[in-house]
């Protein structure tokens, strides 16, 4: 039983040999090894994860989206994290990697950012949003992170965050006795 490593990638070759005792006379010594040949096939269970933390939001106001992708492995994996955000929003982000996983430092917009996501390793994003005061309805937002290698779990591939949008405005209410 044998590991193979996160990163191993091509062929995987293994060769085993039989050899005879000093003084003994093999009569057929074109049978004294056998080599096993396999094919990497990279598989890597990615997920994401998208979240701003609050159950509304305000027209005119903004909010923070914390979207993190990561990887279960079992192998090391190139990726890409996208996020279209919705006409609403006007977002800035950053991004910062853990865990050997890397990422684009900053940006402006959408994202679609291709990441390294090694086993065990992560990717964070903030995106600080300011949201039109024409918002209304429900603000929704869904990220995406897409692997490489063969996905075993691709049902967590994506991360949505929904937030009815409230008015900016303030009421008044006067109460009478």
């Amino acid at each position: 039983s044998c590991a193979i490593s996160a990163g191993a990638t091509g062929t995987l070759s293994n060769t085993a040999t039989v050899a005879t005792a000093g003084g003994v006379t093999d009569p057929t010594p074109g049978n004294n090894s056998a080599t096993d040949t396999d094919t990497l096939t990279a598989q890597a269970n990615v997920g994401i994860t998208k979240t701003d933390g609050v159950t509304t939001v305000t027209a005119g106001g903004s909010t923070t989206y914390t979207i993190s992708a990561s990887n279960a492995g079992p192998s090391n994996t190139l990726a890409t994290v996208a996020d279209t955000f919705p006409a609403a929003l006007t977002c800035t982000w950053t991004c910062a990697g853990a865990g050997g996983g890397s990422c684009t430092a900053s940006g402006a917009g959408n994202i679609n950012d291709a990441v390294t996501l090694p086993t065990g390793g992560s990717v964070t994003y903030t995106a600080s949003c300011a949201i039109s005061a024409a918002a209304a309805g429900t603000l929704s937002n869904t990220a995406t992170v897409t692997s490489a290698a063969v996905d075993p779990v691709p049902g967590n591939n994506t991360g949505t965050d929904n937030n009815p949008v409230g008015s900016g405005g303030e009421s008044t209410m006067t109460c009478h006795p």
